[in-house]
């Protein structure tokens, strides 16, 4: 295959996994059926298969966390302007949320199991280069209108945004500066309207719709089909000998990363020196974003060298900083392995169905395909561990 069809065989294989296959909740069948598909390809290309067991816990029924998290917010947006001391809880509540609320989750009893796919070539001792998509999707949010869905799905975001803009305010006021009053009611106002959104759409979810899926095109069968068509032009050129390459499909991510995160264990364990790149909503729009940090407190940062790598090829790239520790890359990095991600933007009709039963085959773009498995080619091509 010519590096030129990349984008289009890579477009093929996404049709296959969202129409035929369709919703691949954690640890259900279809789930295997995504990925014994791509290892029927692989194994037909030649590649070593591995498969690793990834037992996880389930969603619960309700997570009372964020329908919780809230209506506190609500209560702050009218309590704050007036005692303003109190904000100084608000960036807590904010940053420390997504954390807490997959602290407790993922030390749940893990009664699920999923599998993590591996697929490699080249010698077994050398340093490794392990390019990373996840094959399951996400649980679907419940509204039919579209425009309620994006609010959903930007849900997290607002509320953030709203907690800190108040607090900052709060300090300003408690240091002496002049904050007007019709300024921090009307903080005030637009916590209390993100807090009940949270409220809303969390308990509408959680408690009516909870065994709804996404499709999951861009989010995130996009880097799955980038990584397949990657793998068929790979296993047509001869293997590094600088570097093993690996193919790894996880699972179980939308429910905490376990896939990526029994995989970083299990490089601890083995004690290989390895660089990790994941490719995570890459279908459509014409900009490109490489993670650079994580996590709104105590942010944790990608790998300064891959990233520098990527941002050389790619000039008009963003930094783009993750506010809540979500992707394949950070549980990685928890484990002091080199990794970052790569993920586009601008299409906006895209990045509404995220989370969505919208996010189908027909918002990927063969063009946005097309680029970043160009760039993940001469990533790879050019990759040296021993100037990482």
């Amino acid at each position: 295959m010519k590096p030129g069809e990349l984008g289009s065989r890579a477009r093929q294989h996404i049709k296959h996994i969202t129409e035929t296959i369709g919703p691949r909740p954690a640890g259900s069948t279809s789930e295997r059926q995504a990925q014994d598909y791509i290892a029927g390809h692989l194994d037909g290309w030649g590649y070593e298969i591995e498969w690793q067991p990834v037992p996880f816990a389930p969603l619960p029924r309700f997570a009372p966390i964020y329908p919780l998290a809230g209506l506190l917010l609500v209560g702050a947006g009218w309590v704050v302007p007036a005692i303003p001391w109190l904000a100084l809880l608000l960036p807590v509540l904010g940053g420390l949320l997504p954390q807490a609320a997959r602290y407790f989750f993922q030390r749940r009893p893990h009664t699920c199991t999923s599998q993590n796919l591996i697929a490699s070539r080249g010698e077994a001792t050398l340093p490794q280069l392990i390019l990373c998509a996840h094959v399951d999707s996400a649980r679907a949010f419940a509204f039919q209108n579209r425009s309620l869905l994006w609010l959903q799905g930007y849900k997290l975001f607002l509320f953030q945004r709203a907690a800190i803009l108040l607090a900052i305010l709060a300090v300003f006021q408690l240091a002496g500066l002049i904050v007007p009053t019709v300024i921090f009611w009307l903080a005030g106002f637009l916590a209390t309207l993100a807090g009940l959104w949270m409220f809303i759409s969390e308990s509408n979810n959680q408690l009516f719709h909870r065994n709804r899926y996404s499709p999951g095109a861009i989010d995130n069968a996009s880097g799955v089909g980038v990584l397949l068509a990657l793998a068929e032009h790979f296993s047509n050129l001869p293997a590094s000998k600088g570097y093993r390459l690996r193919f790894l499909f996880t699972g179980a991510e939308e429910t905490g990363m376990h896939g990526a995160l029994a995989m970083a264990q299990e490089l601890v364990r083995a004690d290989v020196q390895a660089h990790v790149l994941c490719l995570d909503m890459v279908g459509a729009g014409a900009s490109l974003r490489i993670v650079t940090k994580d996590g709104s407190i105590f942010p944790i940062r990608t790998d300064n060298s891959l990233n520098t790598q990527l941002f050389r090829l790619a000039p008009d790239a963003s930094p783009l900083w993750y506010t809540d520790r979500s992707g394949d890359h950070f549980p990685f990095l928890q484990n002091g392995i080199p990794a970052t991600s790569i993920q586009t933007s601008g299409r906006l009709r895209a990045e509404r169905a995220y989370h969505t039963i919208y996010d189908r085959n027909n918002l990927v773009e063969r063009a946005t395909l097309q680029r970043v498995a160009e760039l993940v080619l001469e990533f790879t091509k050019g990759f040296d561990p021993a100037r990482m």
